[in-house]
């Protein structure tokens, strides 16, 4: 897609991430021409990241890099899957650094599901517009968020989604959301 080729997508993701989050996702930007960086919280991520289906275990990956030696000029765009991942990574420090980095300038930001915990812990939430998984609605709410019900929400450089089943509406708008971003990072 004109717009998304090249450019560097992080995918920050601790063990119990959605594996239909992440690899549908991931499908859809490498379809496009994005590259996409797994990026773990921790030492143990290089071996092993364990996915799940539902209540089942899924598939497993590994971080190519962590998150601790990453920066947000070294991408173009943060996609934080859902399931229980983002409950385990949202209090790691580096993890919300990451994230704030993000929000201050403004490169998109793309959240499944649960994947908003990991905003609410960042403290980038008051003001915004945003879905995510229904059970934390009152957690948005009470980080001063907007909790809008649609399948996805659009706000400035963020684009969130309930979850699996509105991966493919979320997929063309995160699309769209990074064919308007700044070019990618050299």
């Amino acid at each position: 897609m004109q717009g998304v080729e090249g450019k560097r997508i992080a995918a920050l993701i601790g063990d119990g991430y959605e594996e239909q989050d992440l690899s549908e996702t991931r499908r859809a930007l490498e379809d496009a021409g994005a590259i996409v960086t797994i990026v773990g919280a921790d030492e143990r991520a290089r071996q092993r990241i364990r996915g799940k289906r539902g209540l089942d275990d899924g598939a497993s990956s590994r971080a190519e890099e962590l998150v601790a030696d990453c920066t947000a000029d070294d991408f173009d765009a943060l996609l934080i899957p859902g399931g229980t991942s983002p409950d385990q990574i949202r209090t790691n420090r580096e993890v919300q650094r990451f994230v704030r980095e993000f929000e201050a300038v403004k490169k998109p930001i793309l959240s499944v599901g649960h994947g908003a915990q990991v905003l609410i812990s960042a403290q980038v939430v008051r003001g915004r517009q945003l879905t995510g998984a229904q059970s934390i609605a009152d957690d948005i709410r009470n980080a001063g968020g907007l909790y809008r019900e649609q399948p996805t929400v659009t706000d400035s450089n963020w684009v969130s989604t309930r979850g699996g089943e509105d991966l493919a509406l979320f997929n063309r708008t995160a699309l769209e959301k990074l064919a308007q971003a700044v070019a990618p990072v050299a």
